[in-house]
């Protein structure tokens, strides 16, 4: 057994200007780079791709160097971290990567198909002593803070009950061709964030039990899927779907239900909120900032990763442990492949088996 352990570091003294580099597939460029670049004190310095064109076209819009090797970007340039937005396959490389080189990074979700890989990559920059943090947004949402801020505050009590659930009929599968193709699906591709947001919310589980089909038979993987989770007081159910058709699209919106001794929280659809919390009853609709380079319906998920990369340059500055750090996502690949391994059995799953 590897133990691993969060780490903590501290930016040099004296930098005001924070370097870094993007190595993105390009589907995921945009986002990544407009919501870092718009910080004060962060400047892009290299984008990378294996298409030098596609490098040299990013690099003209965004700014910074291009190269086609990652091998020679960290060669090259002086940095204080580095943004890994690609595939999972190609992770563990990249991470290895930067902590060969003694840089810190912020990765993608999935971070590895496997937990020996993702087990790797954090033991690879703990060594180092670099911080090191997973893209996972979702608990970054502005209406999920809005959630954890009220049942932190104890307006709801102790809760005993959730449901968050992600459910639409949007065409994924153009802007990510991938997805037809991938014999694990809807589970890695958006149960991930919402295993995250029961942990965020609730608490760890102790079990897990999976239900999952494949409804569109142009797919290889499940496109439904719904997941009891147990935790020591509570229960919540994690449900999403690729094929829930409706009059009224809510994509890419999450909705949440979270009861507890002392009232209970909704999020519905368009961000509406309603809080009960004893015998009052509020109802808001949660804004989502407008950050100049997003539109609809992206706006919830583009203004999170503002907020993601906000969270990152801070951890770097202060020396902060990230919220989403690459020990804590070992935890959540362990629920994640322990929902595929549910349904490979047939049996309810044991949350950590998977980590010893």
């Amino acid at each position: 057994m590897v133990a691993f352990a969060p780490t903590t570091h501290v930016a040099p003294a004296g930098e005001d200007v924070i370097r870094y580099p993007v190595i993105a597939d390009p589907p995921l460029l945009t986002g990544a780079v407009n919501a870092t670049v718009a910080e004060p004190d962060v400047e892009l310095v290299a984008t990378c791709d294996v298409d030098i064109e596609k490098a040299k076209a990013d690099a003209a819009t965004f700014g910074g160097r291009a190269y086609s090797s990652a091998e020679e970007l960290f060669a090259n340039e002086d940095l204080d971290f580095v943004d890994i937005a690609t595939t999972p396959p190609t992770h563990k490389m990249m991470v290895e990567l930067a902590a060969k080189h003694d840089v810190a990074a912020i990765c993608q979700k999935p971070l590895a198909w496997q937990m020996p890989d993702a087990k790797a990559m954090v033991e690879a920059m703990a060594a180092k002593n670099l911080p090191f943090m997973v893209h996972e947004n979702f608990r970054f949402q502005t209406p999920m803070r809005k959630i954890k801020e009220i049942i932190d505050s104890g307006a709801i009590g102790r809760p005993f009950f959730g449901r968050i659930s992600f459910r639409t009929a949007h065409d994924v599968y153009s802007a990510q061709s991938w997805l037809v193709e991938s014999e694990r699906m809807i589970i890695v591709d958006v149960a991930v964030h919402l295993f995250d947001l029961a942990r965020y919310f609730i608490g760890e589980p102790n079990t897990i039990f999976t239900s999952a089909h494949r409804v569109n038979p142009i797919i290889k993987g499940e496109d439904s899927a719904t997941i009891l989770m147990h935790m020591p007081d509570a229960t919540c159910i994690v449900d999403a779907s690729y094929e829930t058709k409706s009059d009224h699209s809510t994509y890419p919106q999450t909705f949440v239900i979270i009861e507890g001794t002392k009232g209970s929280i909704t999020l519905g659809a368009d961000y509406q909120l309603q809080v009960v919390s004893g015998e009052s009853v509020s109802n808001e609709v949660i804004e989502i900032p407008n950050h100049g380079w997003t539109s609809e319906p992206w706006n919830g998920i583009q203004d999170s990763v503002v907020n993601v990369n906000r969270h990152w340059i801070d951890c770097l500055k202060t020396g902060k442990t990230p919220e989403t750090s690459g020990f804590d996502t070992l935890k959540l690949l362990d629920i994640t492949l322990g929902a595929y391994e549910s349904i490979d059995t047939g049996e309810v799953f044991t949350v950590g088996s998977l980590l010893n």
